[in-house]
């Protein structure tokens, strides 16, 4: 996103208004807001570029480039799913769930894959063959180990993420805290900081902060290592599953939920050609299970 002059960022919500960024002098200010002020009929959220009227009050929100609801944030360049290789192992189920969350809201994915010197060379092949699947639907991946900046792909990775706003998402204890130390290592330090400038003390809540780093954003956002696909509806997910999209006007059916039982199905012939992963399709009968019973809870309301 290319930006222009006298523009802000919104990196974080106080009680007295918004913490901005100045593009123009990188200087935080702290501002308040026009009571009706939407875009779509979202209030302000954290990610968001705003202009300030002549008297420094906020006063319109800019076009998102995407938007996600939980955790309400906007405008991210991407989002690294990160995966741990061991401890706990590695699961494509929830790799797989992720990547359909994101591309759900359109947000663009990496994937890390964490703790990658625990592996052995047997087990680091077999990760990386299982890997090529998703370089091939034009996934970046990165194996790392979160505590050495030296070793793996982290120096492709900080390559990757100049300029750029990034979040990390991930179940708990796959590392993302200690990637974040690696990469940014007085970020804690500096989130503190911008709330004891806002009035609030220190960061202890689950709220989002976006932090200036370098020339780019990172998203803190506690508590982003478990998501439910409450706002996906079958249909939606059938399309926003990795590598699927590619197959949406190749079915007989238009609302082809892409089942074993469904007739004329391109993705399920794909499966059996070997152009789409059996492991990542047994993933997407499981994550529509739930998206089933989530759309079913949702009609009886």
């Amino acid at each position: 996103m290319k930006m222009a002059d006298n523009l802000y960022r919104v990196l974080n919500s106080t009680s007295l208004g918004y913490q901005l960024y100045c593009f123009e002098d990188k200087q935080i200010s702290l501002h308040t807001n026009r009571k009706k002020i939407t875009y779509r009929g979202e209030k302000i959220v954290i990610g968001d570029v705003v202009r300030l009227d002549s008297q420094g009050v906020i006063d319109q929100i800019l076009p998102r480039e995407n938007y996600l609801q939980r955790p309400r944030l906007s405008n991210c360049d991407v989002a690294f799913v990160l995966v741990s290789c061991k401890e706990p192992d590695f699961s494509s189920y929830l790799l797989d769930k992720f990547l359909s969350f994101l591309h759900f809201y359109n947000i663009p994915a990496g994937i890390l894959l964490t703790k990658a010197d625990l592996l052995k060379k047997r087990e680091m092949a077999a990760l990386q063959k299982r890997m090529d699947y998703y370089r091939k639907l034009s996934y970046p991946v990165y194996f790392l180990n979160a505590h050495d900046e030296t070793k793996f792909d982290f120096p492709l990775l900080r390559e990757a993420i100049k300029g750029k706003s990034i979040a990390f998402v991930g179940q708990t204890g796959v590392g993302k805290s200690s990637l974040i130390n690696l990469i940014c290592p007085d970020f804690r330090r500096k989130v503190d900081a911008l709330y004891v400038s806002s009035g609030r003390g220190r960061h202890t809540t689950k709220e989002i902060v976006l932090l200036p780093f370098e020339d780019g954003f990172i998203f803190d956002t506690p508590g982003f290592s478990e998501l439910e696909l409450r706002d996906v509806k079958t249909l939606d997910f059938a399309n926003c599953f990795p590598g699927y999209d590619k197959y949406l006007n190749c079915c007989f059916f238009k609302d082809c939920c892409h089942l074993p039982s469904s007739k004329g199905c391109a993705v399920s012939q794909a499966v059996k050609d070997d152009e789409l992963s059996l492991d990542s399709y047994e993933n997407y009968l499981k994550i529509m299970e739930e998206v089933k019973v989530n759309d079913q809870w949702k009609k009886k309301l």
